[in-house]
């Protein structure tokens, strides 16, 4: 059995948890949105998702708006989206405001539960919205590997559409690489600064002036940003050029896409540029809920179920 260590700390001004194997650490924090801050390869002294400040009091206040836009600021760290990423109408109330940006869970508050003995932490997210309940356990598969089981109950008496995105913020520095086994081909839905085609070719892709570009390899001040989804049928890697490794593998059956987001300084409009990459399992190939519903790629809560899934991500 993994050996796990549960300590109690601080983030800035909010509490956190840490759990920590020999190998690898993460560090969470329920106030703001249970937002893992830290993940850690502790044998090669390696932070691996992107950091910044805590926000104040006040501005976490700001986070759990309902009217809150994702911006620069607030792109660190591995957060969960649902049911949508990008604002969109309301399925279940079309005169309603429009869903919330990056979903109902982004920044706001968790309820906790720790279990010592197990070395696991479990928060729960009540939603003000629409009638479910989306909770999520994390723990360690061994000593390397970190196991998030997500559980989403029904509340209500109707059905419920939805789009769920892990997103996780990496800090990978350039002649970093992305491998994802078995992938030929990805689909973009936005960019700047590049001039994807639709459908590009994975690694190697021909822009529309001809050019080609090799979108797995990580680069810094390219002036671009690129949103793409690919069909991942086996576990995809970030990989240092040391020789570091994160890996995440998923629960295709629930989750059957990765979204992958190129940030070299094209993204936020208006703001400072951001450099950095995150790798989503994400159910569709689609930036928010009424598209993957127009598509026929929603995934539906129905009356009273429940869905359950898992993700796991393994440093070396």
């Amino acid at each position: 059995m993994t050996q796990v260590e549960v300590s109690h700390g601080t983030w800035g001004e909010w509490p956190s948890v840490q759990l920590a194997t020999s190998a690898v650490a993460l560090e969470v924090v329920a106030e703001v949105g249970a937002r893992v801050v830290s993940l850690r390869d502790l044998a090669r002294d390696r932070e691996w998702l992107l950091q910044n400040t805590p926000p104040s009091e006040e501005e976490g206040m700001a986070w759990s708006a309902e009217d809150v836009v994702f911006g620069g600021r607030e792109s660190f760290g591995w957060d969960e989206c649902l049911p949508t990423v990008a604002p969109c109408p309301d399925a279940l109330d079309p005169s309603a405001a429009p869903l919330r940006d990056h979903g109902d869970q982004w920044g706001r508050g968790a309820y906790l539960a720790v279990d010592e003995s197990a070395g696991a932490v479990t928060h729960t997210w009540s939603v003000p919205r629409w009638p479910y309940r989306l909770s999520r356990r994390l723990s360690f598969a061994d000593e390397r590997t970190v196991l998030a089981e997500y559980e989403l109950r029904s509340l209500g008496d109707r059905p419920q559409p939805l789009l769920w995105s892990q997103h996780p913020v990496f800090r990978l520095e350039p002649a970093c690489r992305i491998e994802m086994p078995g992938v030929a081909e990805v689909v973009r839905t936005s960019q700047s600064g590049i001039d994807l085609p639709v459908r590009a070719g994975w690694p190697e892709a021909r822009l529309n002036d001809g050019a080609l570009t090799d979108l797995s390899r990580v680069h810094t001040g390219l002036g671009w940003s690129a949103k793409l989804y690919a069909q991942a049928p086996a576990p995809v890697s970030a990989v240092a050029p040391d020789g570091a490794r994160l890996e995440i593998d998923w629960e295709r059956g629930f989750a059957p896409v990765l979204g992958i987001w190129l940030s070299y300084g094209g993204w936020p409009p208006g703001g400072p540029p951001c450099e950095h990459v995150a790798l989503e399992p994400t159910t569709s190939a689609h930036d928010d809920l009424a598209s993957a519903q127009a598509d026929g790629q929603a995934r539906l809560l129905e009356a009273g179920a429940r869905l359950a899934w898992w993700v796991r991500v393994r440093l070396s």
